[in-house]
């Protein structure tokens, strides 16, 4: 176990953490986990997350000479592998930034150790939102013999008034562990496809504004089915799905697995029959499933090129598709937003796997996710695979209360 800090470029810093099995580099900008890696079968390294081409690499979009490349976004300068979207989710609005203000400011390291109960490591670090008056505190946790990246959030209304937000936790995947023939899978029941008009300047293949029960058999413009569950290689088309997790459901869970390296990308957090009280919650899994299909800057060189990113974000979170707070109604009969009273504190647990699996049947993907005493067992009819994770987060709970009251 070790974690230490180190500088990536001038003004541009990030913490290291690794256990036995993955290594996490966490950026201070935007709060960007720019790597969560493991060792492959073969006996090489590989990263999961997606670091696109157009990533900056100075102090902010706002010093650089190129800043309009960008959309004079933050957000888009430091975007890189998992991060935090809240209060806001989607196209910016005014006085937003696209995507949220955790996932476009700078993330302040308070403290990092090793836990003496756990084995494990952490990182403590915070941002505030004086103008909209709220608060938040992360803490990020390895503990030893477990492929996963634990992330406890915890957000204070600071301000008067209720704060209605949106929260997304954003997990973008991309080569060389992303490549055709991976498989997508989740935990939601029912799907919803949005309008074209929500994302500008993208070109999909799925029907607008229709609801599917199974991403085998997706809807599409021309008359017909996808198996969206299958990635193909780049085809020029974006498209982003939201899907309602059953109010039933212990675990909430969204995948990727790459069947050649026989190795998943696994996402989970606590299901709607788990939530403790204060806990935000986590309504929908989302995907925006981009094989090539914006031509607008930075997707692509210039605008009206051809778009150089390939890659699947898996979003979990509570949000109306990628409108944001202008839209705030249901959807498939669940809330798209969340209240943090004034002064109250919420809290949301999360946690990032990814590890190889023996199973090659898994790489045809599972049937269902289940918490048991040694992690997630996926299984596929008889076939079985087993995270080993704390699925319940006793763990990260434990540490939080500790580190929270400073010890």
């Amino acid at each position: 176990m070790d974690i230490r800090r180190i500088k990536l470029w001038e003004s541009r810093n990030a913490t290291i953490m690794t256990n036995d099995l993955v290594q996490v580099v966490i950026e201070d900008q935007g709060g960007m986990a720019l790597e969560l890696s493991t060792a492959t079968a073969s006996g090489g390294v590989v990263n999961a997350h997606l670091l696109p081409y157009y990533r900056g690499t100075e102090t902010s979009v706002y010093s650089d000479d190129n800043s309009s490349f960008w959309k004079d976004s933050p957000y888009f300068y430091q975007r890189s592998g998992s991060y935090f979207s809240f209060p806001h989710f989607g196209m910016p609005m005014e006085g937003e930034e696209q995507s949220g203000y955790t996932a476009s400011s700078y993330w302040m390291v308070e403290r990092y150790g090793s836990d003496p109960e756990f084995g494990g490591v952490w990182l403590l670090s915070s941002i505030r939102d004086k103008k909209r008056g709220w608060k938040a505190k992360k803490i990020d946790m390895l503990l030893p013999g477990h492929p996963v990246h634990y992330t406890a959030i915890f957000i204070t209304n600071t301000n008067d008034e209720p704060l209605i937000a949106n929260a997304v936790w954003n997990n973008e995947v991309g080569p060389p562990f992303l490549e055709a023939g991976c498989v997508i899978n989740a935990s939601a029941e029912t799907w919803t496809t949005g309008p074209d008009s929500m994302i500008p300047s993208i070109e999909g293949r799925l029907a607008e504004n229709t609801q599917f029960n199974d991403l085998k058999k997706a809807p599409l413009k021309g008359g017909g089915t996808a198996d969206i569950s299958d990635v193909p290689f780049p085809i020029g088309k974006t498209d982003f799905i939201t899907g309602r997790i059953s109010p039933k459901a212990d675990l909430g869970y969204s995948s990727i697995i790459n069947p050649r390296m026989q190795m998943i990308y696994f996402c989970f957090f606590q299901g709607p029959q788990q939530r403790d009280e204060g806990a935000i919650p986590i309504n929908f899994n989302t995907f925006t499933l981009d094989f090539g299909g914006r031509s607008e800057t930075p997707w692509a060189l210039y605008d009206g090129g051809m778009s150089q990113q390939y890659s699947i974000n898996c979003m979990n979170g509570t949000n109306n598709l990628y409108h944001g707070l202008k839209d705030t109604s249901p959807l498939l009969d669940a809330d798209t937003v969340f209240t943090i009273d004034p002064q109250q504190t919420k809290h949301l647990y999360y946690g990032t796997a990814f590890a190889p699996y023996e199973n090659a049947r898994i790489g045809g993907n599972f049937f269902s996710a289940e918490q048991q005493e040694q992690g997630i067992v996926l299984k596929r009819t008889k076939s079985t695979a087993t995270i080993v994770a704390d699925s319940t987060f006793q763990a990260l709970k434990g540490l939080s209360r500790r580190v929270l009251r400073g010890e």
